[in-house]
């Protein structure tokens, strides 16, 4: 994974952007992590590449993306340094809330990218983060550690790309896509990351 500043700060800027031109306030924290994960699982399964490409961990409410969670946070142990000029030139950090200071700056992302981002937010954007750490229980990629997580036997436990690709009974319909479809973007993404270890 490449770290990847300006973009992951735009994924951000991009809903916190988004829920102030909806209903003229700062975004919650938690639900642009919710919304993150969604997105890159779409994403991953239409496009065979995710968007943010940051590490995710199931924890015992949501799924976190880990560097999306700094950039929230502002959190100076684990940014590069100086990492916050541009975060700050973006985001306005309340304490459970991020607000977008600045427009987006939309040439961080493809065409596929800003296509699933405004899927996603027209989709889910009336769901308080309550009720989308609800949704994020049904899939695969956290339902595997949910006993162990539960019972706070582990307090994370880092996720699996691959499992993005599973269908679930319960799941949303914005991930319905056929199965050959998942396969074909499956193999491309499986034969890129060989590529990728091979030439690293």
């Amino acid at each position: 994974m490449e770290f990847n500043l300006k973009k992951w700060v735009q994924v951000v800027n991009f809903f916190a952007k988004k829920e102030q031109e909806k209903i003229w306030t700062a975004i919650d924290k938690l639900k642009i992590l919710k919304l993150v994960w969604i997105a890159d699982r779409l994403h991953l399964r239409k496009y065979w590449k995710l968007i943010v490409w940051d590490t995710y961990f199931a924890m015992k409410f949501w799924p976190v993306a880990s560097w999306i969670k700094n950039i929230c946070d502002k959190n100076e142990t684990f940014l590069p340094k100086n990492a916050n000029i541009y975060i700050n030139t973006y985001l306005q950090k309340f304490e459970n809330s991020i607000k977008s200071r600045k427009e987006i700056d939309l040439l961080q992302f493809s065409d596929s990218n800003i296509e699933v981002l405004t899927q996603v937010y027209e989709k889910f954007w009336n769901n308080k983060w309550y009720k989308l750490v609800d949704i994020t229980h049904k899939y695969p990629e956290w339902k595997k550690f949910e006993t162990k997580l539960k019972t706070w036997t582990i307090s994370q436990a880092q996720m699996s790309y691959f499992d993005f690709f599973e269908n679930t009974p319960e799941q949303d319909s914005i991930f319905d896509i056929s199965e050959e479809h998942l396969e074909l973007t499956k193999d491309i993404f499986q034969e890129n990351l060989e590529f990728d270890r091979l030439f690293s």
